[in-house]
Order: C-alpha cells, then structure tokens, then sequence
C-alpha cells in the first residue's frame, strides 16, 4: 500500500490543518481546521473534494473552519472524541477512545483503519489519530495540542498526571512514526528545552538546524529532544510545564 499524501495548510498566525488522502484519491480528510478560506483553497488547488473532519479538540483554532467547510461541501462526517459532544459545531462522529491505548475509531482513510486514542491533558476531550503503515513502522499521528515539536499544550482542563501519561502513550508509537502537531511553536520549545536540559547535545543540534515549517516530527527525535515527553514522571512534567509558562 502506497504512503499517504499529507499536506499541511498555514492557518491564522501559526496553526496548521492538515489534508490526508491516498494518492490516488479524489477527496482529502481534514485534519483541525481552524478556518476555512485556507483549507478550501488548498483543496481547490489540488483538485480535491471533502471526506471529511478529524478534530483532536474542541478550541475554536482547530475547529472554527468547520462550519464553513460543510456549508461548502455539504454535510460530511465529523469526528472527534466522544466526551467533546456538544463543543465542536457540527461533530457527527463521536469516538470513544480510551486514555490506555488506540482502537479502531470505525474510520477507513484510503483502505486503512484510522486508530484513536484519548490524550487529556491540554483538554479533556483531546484525541490523537494514528494511521499505521501496512508492513512498516512509518505511520503518522497527529496530535493536536497535546504533543508539540519539542514542547507539550497548556494544562487547560488537565493535569500533569494526564498530560505525562498522554505524552507516554503517544511516545510509544514506532521511533519512526511522523507526529504532525497543531502549531509552529518549535523555535520557542527549543529555547525553552534548551534551559531545562543544558547538557543535552541532540537539544542544541535540532534547535541549529530548524526549516521554516517543522511539521512533522518524529517519535525517535522527540524522545531525544522534548523537555515534557523526558521529565521522567507527572511532577517534573508539572514543574516544567510551570516553567514554561512563564518563560519568555
């Protein structure tokens, strides 16, 4: 089976949605759109309709395109977690992952079986989807807010404990699975990471060598570089997340 085609489309200051398709496909999922004027252009641009919505949250700059995308469109279906019921406009699809590992999530996005896992944490409804590579460790996830390039969400409607055992799960995926992030933060986690673990060589490479666009990430680079993913338990995530919310 051929790898998937993910394109990340820039929305408002510094998020990105994300249209998922096989490459011979004639309609793309979309992933968090936080507008839909970008999302409709890029879908325009390549030719492509509208599958359908994969929300890993309910904030508006993840799902505000969505109205606008099935007024487009037409109806589509619209998934995100189940406890997310009643915050995403919308949502048709209601997931009942759980925090302890990815199920199957009743979706096919071209012929593979897209996996979900509950991430609480940033908030209480966040969701990752993981599409596995058939024969091979190189799928993708995408993980909203909850795992950045080298950082970790704010602990909005979660707590440490959540947030370290949503890092965990997700930093379990094969060292080679492609981790596609909500927004271009990566530049400011890596000074930050860099005053957390002074000492750590592979920190101070990655931050030298930043392309404009660092989506995606790796599994294998963010358990060498992310300060929150290497914590070691709820605590340290706890006192470094607090740090980091008051570094500048």
């Amino acid at each position: 089976m051929a790898d998937l085609v993910i394109t990340a489309v820039p929305c408002l200051r510094d998020n990105y949605a994300y249209l998922v398709r096989g490459t011979t496909a004639s309609a793309a999922w979309v992933v968090d759109p936080s507008e839909h004027e970008p999302v409709i252009a890029a879908l325009t641009a390549a030719g492509l309709g509208l599958a359908g919505v994969l929300a890993t949250h309910h904030h508006p700059d993840h799902v505000g395109g969505v109205p606008g995308l099935l007024a487009h469109f037409g109806p589509r279906p619209v998934a995100a977690h189940a406890s997310d019921r009643d915050r995403i406009e919308g949502q048709s699809l209601f997931v009942d992952a759980p925090t302890t590992g990815f199920v199957d999530s009743g979706l096919v996005i071209d012929g593979r079986k897209a996996l979900a896992a509950h991430i609480p944490g940033h908030t209480r409804g966040a969701i990752a989807w993981y599409l596995p590579a058939e024969g091979s460790d190189d799928g993708h996830v995408f993980t909203g807010d909850t795992l950045f390039a080298g950082g970790c969400g704010r602990l909005f409607e979660g707590t440490p404990a959540q947030m370290f055992a949503s890092l965990t799960l997700l930093c379990s995926l094969p060292p080679t699975t492609k981790m596609w992030f909500g927004h271009e933060y990566t530049a400011s986690n890596l000074r930050f990471a860099a005053v957390a673990e002074p000492d750590n060589d592979a920190i101070t490479q990655r931050a030298a060598a930043l392309p404009a666009c660092t989506t995606p990430t790796t599994v294998a680079l963010e358990r060498a570089t992310n300060p929150f993913v290497r914590a070691g338990d709820a605590e340290g995530l706890g006192r470094r997340r607090a740090a980091k919310d008051e570094f500048r």
